[in-house]
């Protein structure tokens, strides 16, 4: 519920700025030098520039907040409205608070209190000084008196964190330990999707900034299993591309030699056809040639995809060497044993490790006896079937005992 009332709030604020900033550019719109040209169209905005021939408008759009130079020919030209100095310090002013309006207290944190008396001293007051009579000064006030309650606050060393005002210290380990979830689950969420680089910077970034060793903790154990994760996929790619690249050299072997042959089939028919000039058989032996040639370009075509196919493989292997060795390299940056427990270390993961991005693995248990290792690896695999037998044993002797 608060957070739907910080949500309302926030939004009801932006949606009042906006309308403010609506009514604003309407003003300054109807407050700017006119244009009408002879083709009907009308540009409002400063005469920036004119001489004999032309001159040139700045226009504004999207009530008044983006502006456009637009040069036209004063032959083309039927009106020009200028403005009184008068409705240009109007428009001055109205500009002047546009910018003010800007500047809006956020309903969730607070700012640090150079930032307050950088509004307040270099924004509100000055405006009100330009500005005394103007319509706006009452809200001026209002808002110089809210930013500097807001600044005492934060002065006596609390800190807003929604709508509470709690102490810095407290906030600040709130912050701390919010960054580090968020932080976490996009870790959690990049290895989900197998992008162990993405995850380890966001499990980097809670080691270098947290403050507290219960957080690095847990951190550390993400970004080990990570690169044990990480490094085991690579691995893996290596041997898959290793056993490829095996296949292929024996393919550009075999369709080298067959290359080899198919020339020298080749050979061979063009100086049969030669020799068969003056015979009968001529047109035979041109087509014996024709079909070798054929058959060594097919021989050198595929003898080419195979050799080709060889480079693309022994570059990813390359490149995959140099990825096991970043690997093998962030895998030793951190070397910690599992997190340490405790309750905010148990809350921390608990908010992270959602059913769909839990970490890659639980941290190692503690070594059993190598006596009764088997005999719990058995009972955990079969306990079913002996809870069956249990019951048929059960059975039978319950049947045993009605017969007698």
């Amino acid at each position: 519920m608060r957070f739907n009332q910080v949500s309302i709030s926030r939004w009801g604020r932006q949606i009042l700025l906006h309308c403010v900033l609506f009514v604003v550019g309407i003003v300054l719109l109807a407050h700017a030098d006119t244009v009408k040209l002879k083709d009907g169209a009308v540009l409002e905005g400063d005469v920036v520039s004119e001489d004999d021939t032309q001159l040139t408008v700045e226009v504004r759009f999207a009530s008044g907040t983006i502006t456009s130079k637009r040069t036209v020919r004063k032959t083309d030209v039927v009106q020009i409205t200028r403005l009184t100095e008068e409705q240009k310090a109007q428009r001055a002013m109205e500009r002047a608070f546009e910018q003010v309006q800007e500047y809006q207290l956020d309903p969730n944190t607070s700012e640090p209190l150079s930032y307050y008396d950088h509004v307040v001293n270099d924004v509100f007051r000055p405006f009100l000084r330009l500005y005394p009579n103007s319509p706006h000064e009452e809200e001026g006030n209002k808002k110089i008196a809210e930013w500097t309650a807001e600044r005492d606050k934060v002065a006596s060393g609390l800190a807003r964190m929604g709508n509470e005002w709690i102490p810095r210290d407290e906030a600040e380990r709130r912050i701390e330990l919010l960054r580090a979830q968020r932080l976490l689950a996009q870790g959690q969420a990049a290895l989900t999707q197998s992008n162990f680089s993405q995850a380890l910077e966001q499990f980097k970034a809670v080691i270098s900034y947290s403050k507290r060793p219960e957080i690095v903790d847990v951190a550390k154990h993400f970004y080990n299993e990570t690169s044990r994760l990480w490094l085991q996929s690579l691995e893996h790619q290596q041997e898959l591309l290793s056993d490829e690249a095996k296949l292929y050299e024996d393919r550009v072997a075999r369709t080298l030699q067959k290359r080899n042959d198919a020339e020298a089939r080749l050979k061979a028919a063009r100086r049969t056809t030669n020799e068969a000039n003056v015979n009968t058989n001529w047109l035979g032996e041109e087509t014996l040639t024709a079909k070798m040639r054929t058959d060594y370009e097919h021989a050198y075509v595929e003898h080419v995809e195979a050799s080709n196919h060889l480079l693309e493989l022994q570059k990813l292997l390359a490149g995959l060497e140099q990825s096991i060795l970043e690997a093998k390299k962030r895998a030793e940056a951190y070397v910690v044993g599992p997190p340490q427990t405790g309750s905010q270390t148990t809350q921390l993961a608990t908010n992270q490790a959602s059913p769909s991005t839990q970490p890659p693995s639980s941290p190692p248990p503690p070594p059993q006896s190598t006596v009764l290792a088997p005999i719990g690896d058995l009972i955990q695999r079969y306990w079913v079937f002996g809870v069956v037998a249990l019951l048929g044993v059960l059975w039978v002797i319950s049947r045993f005992s009605t017969r007698r």
